[in-house]
């Protein structure tokens, strides 16, 4: 079955594919709707195995011959049965995995240092409100005493304005702290919405094997040419 062409699909990419820009990728890659623009076709195919070709071999450790093992079966349902694609299909897919680790690293100290700003951020509010009030009644109990006094004393006025100015000081901070803990909130949300938790590898490996040309399915059109300036209802649709 033919999947429908998605027009908010193609994400402006990175001519880089590293741990910094593996979540825009990543999130283009899977969400692909088939037919896709030509250009954008290119523009991945280029983006990743300029990756891939510089990305060193991976070590035959255990891990990787579980790991490669675990995707062939995945890869054989797909029918990609050419040996040198199946190769570098592994490859990629051993570097999608690198990069989503030191991403998965780099994210989660992301959120850790949001979360401590917004602590400090909620425990100089606290501390604001509690100087802004103790101030604000010292200068209004220091202003009762002047007042209180027929011939108030330079240090009994210069008292009064300084706990004024100190009440006035953290109070003012207070709109400036809640702009900054909005910041902070907008920046976690993001991050922990559009946070890839972990990677699908079938929908990755079906996108990736279509995309590169290691397979073809029927019935799916995987990108089109411009459209045929004599038939403009119509385009050259091609695997």
């Amino acid at each position: 079955m033919q999947d429908t062409p998605h027009p908010a699909s193609h994400e402006v990419l990175t001519s880089e594919l590293t741990p910094e820009t593996f979540e825009p990728v990543y999130h283009t890659i899977v969400g692909l709707r088939f037919p896709v623009d030509v250009a954008q076709v290119l523009e991945l195919r280029y983006l990743i195995n300029h990756a891939v070709d510089r990305f060193p071999e991976p070590a035959e450790t255990p891990d990787y011959r579980e790991f490669c093992d675990a995707l062939q079966t995945v890869i054989d349902s797909f029918g990609v049965d050419n040996k040198r694609h199946t190769e570098r299909l592994l490859r990629i897919l051993a570097m999608m995995r690198d990069l989503h680790y030191t991403y998965s690293v780099n994210t989660r100290n992301a959120e850790n240092g949001l979360r401590e700003h917004m602590a400090a951020n909620r425990r100089a509010r606290s501390q604001s409100v509690r100087y802004g009030v103790f101030f604000t009644i010292a200068a209004i109990i220091s202003g009762f005493v002047w007042a209180g006094l027929a011939d108030a004393e330079w240090p009994i006025k210069l008292l009064t304005a300084g706990f004024a100015v100190f009440a006035w000081t953290h109070l003012h901070a207070l709109p400036g702290l809640d702009r900054d803990m909005k910041g902070l909130e907008k920046k976690l949300n993001e991050l922990l919405r559009h946070r890839v938790k972990s990677i699908h590898w079938r929908t990755l490996i079906h996108k990736l094997a279509l995309v590169l040309g290691y397979k073809r399915a029927t019935g799916v059109e995987v990108f089109r040419m411009e459209t045929d300036p004599d038939y403009p209802g119509q385009s050259q649709v091609h695997h």
